[in-house]
């Protein structure tokens, strides 16, 4: 009877009775040890997950993207009254009316010491934004409405800048929203205290905020001794969570309330019609943003090692392919030099092994029947037994019974027959080959005795 499976206990997960320590002082050694076992299993654990997300997780560094704000003017009248204009403009037509265009450009500026581009930067204007909201100071009655969105989309092509072209003279108020997008999602913490105590001074990602956290427990030691996954809160983490004693596992969820979606960038301009055909912002607007780093050198050890991984792997394959290569190789020297030595006996058992390996492949046993049977009539013929295990398989076997058996047993006696037939006309070939020589030598009885004196002589 098969007996279960039972899965055995590692040495850590076993435990000692409690009476067994006033018996032996020293069991207490052994518990230590398994504590000490499950701290390094678990850190072991712990380290080979950030490893792992280390591999998977993408390198991003950090680059200035610079914002511009102009405008243009067009069909502007610097002399014309600003209720002129108005009623003049309502009779000319599209093209000829006084007009603004306002224009939000940006690009990435290059680091110190890089060396000048030759091609269109890879980069994107757009791709650094989530949305984009533009607020026009003006009257609703007489330009409708004046405010426009652009949201990201699917399946929207990335542009350099944006242009928002409207009617009118007179110079205009504008905020500007800019929703940046980042790499990595970043928040708000919305908590005056809480970023007073962390050292928060701008949007954080939730695993950095987590961090600050735990730097801020551990340099006050605010973990309990008896139980490290309890914390308890000091005057500024009470007005936080608004209890004493807060589980560590918890912590995550409740941060989820103190972040929030970080404010735009705003940034205010005036449209000025008057100022010529071009106008720009006095001021340009730097803003830090993340790309995905590529470069194996800047992505660190662990980038290194996943290439060599690679590698390794590639010249791994590369091996087996050679090996491969060298055992064709040696199969046909070996084939080529047995043949040399012995073409005849190579071609035999060359034949035989190719036999055999037809009938396991066809599944056929009909020429090693026939090769037995006409062994066995051969050795009945010549008055040998042959090979007596053979012979008593073959005549106790109920292959006779199949159907094919006594095709088999046709085969054999046509090609014996053949054989036979085949011996017969060489026997007379031969015998009428002799009979010219017997005559020659009746005719001419002298030659022989003449040659028989000179081999004698």
């Amino acid at each position: 009877m098969a007996t279960p499976n039972i899965k055995r206990k590692r040495l850590i997960d076993k435990s000692l009775p409690p009476k067994i320590e006033s018996y032996i002082p020293e069991s207490r050694l052994f518990m230590q040890l398994q504590a000490l076992e499950r701290k390094l299993d678990t850190k072991i654990v712990r380290k080979r997950l950030e490893v792992q997300e280390a591999l998977g997780k993408p390198v991003y560094k950090k680059r200035t993207l610079r914002i511009f704000v102009s405008n243009l003017a067009a069909n502007q009248d610097s002399s014309s009254s600003s209720a002129a204009a108005n009623a003049s403009s309502m009779s000319n037509t599209e093209a000829d009316a006084p007009s603004w265009t306002l224009r939000v450009e940006g690009r990435l500026v290059d680091p110190p010491g890089a060396p000048p581009k030759t091609r269109a930067p890879a980069h994107k204007f757009s791709e650094f934004l989530n949305a984009m909201t533009v607020e026009m100071d003006r009257s609703t009655e007489l330009y409708g409405e004046n405010t426009v969105q652009w949201r990201r989309g699917a399946g929207v092509p990335d542009v350099d800048g944006f242009e928002i072209k409207r009617r009118g003279d007179e110079d205009v108020r504008t905020v500007i929203m800019l929703d940046l997008r980042t790499a990595t999602d970043r928040f708000k913490v919305n908590h005056p205290m809480l970023r007073e105590l962390l050292d928060i001074r701008g949007p954080i990602t939730k695993a950095a905020f987590i961090m600050k956290l735990w730097q801020y427990i551990k340099l006050n030691g605010l973990q309990d001794s008896d139980d490290p996954d309890q914390i308890r809160c000091d005057a500024g983490l009470l007005q936080v969570f608004n209890t004493p004693i807060v589980s560590f596992t918890a912590i995550p969820q409740m941060l989820q309330t103190f972040l929030v979606r970080p404010d735009p960038l705003i940034i205010e301009y005036t449209v000025r019609v008057h100022a010529g055909e071009y106008h720009m912002a006095q001021y340009a607007f730097d803003v830090e943003v993340e790309l995905e780093d590529y470069s194996p050198v800047s992505a660190g050890p662990l980038a290194t090692i996943q290439a060599r991984s690679r590698d390794l792997a590639s010249i791994d394959d590369q091996l087996a392919l050679q090996m491969q290569e060298i055992h064709n190789a040696r199969s046909k020297r070996d084939f080529l030099r047995n043949f040399s030595e012995d073409p005849v006996a190579f071609i035999h058992r060359w034949i035989d092994n190719q036999t055999k390996d037809l009938e396991v492949i066809l599944g056929d046993r009909r020429h090693a029947l026939e090769a037995a049977i006409g062994a066995i009539m051969a050795g009945e013929e010549s008055g040998r037994s042959g090979d007596a295990d053979a012979a008593k398989w073959l005549k106790d076997s109920a292959l006779y019974n199949e159907a094919w058996a006594s095709e088999a047993v046709i085969h054999y006696v046509a090609a014996k027959s053949e054989e036979l037939k085949q011996q017969q006309i060489i026997q007379q070939q031969q015998q009428q080959q002799m009979v010219p020589q017997q005559q020659q030598q009746l005719h001419h009885p002298g030659a022989g005795q003449m040659q028989n004196g000179l081999q004698h002589h």
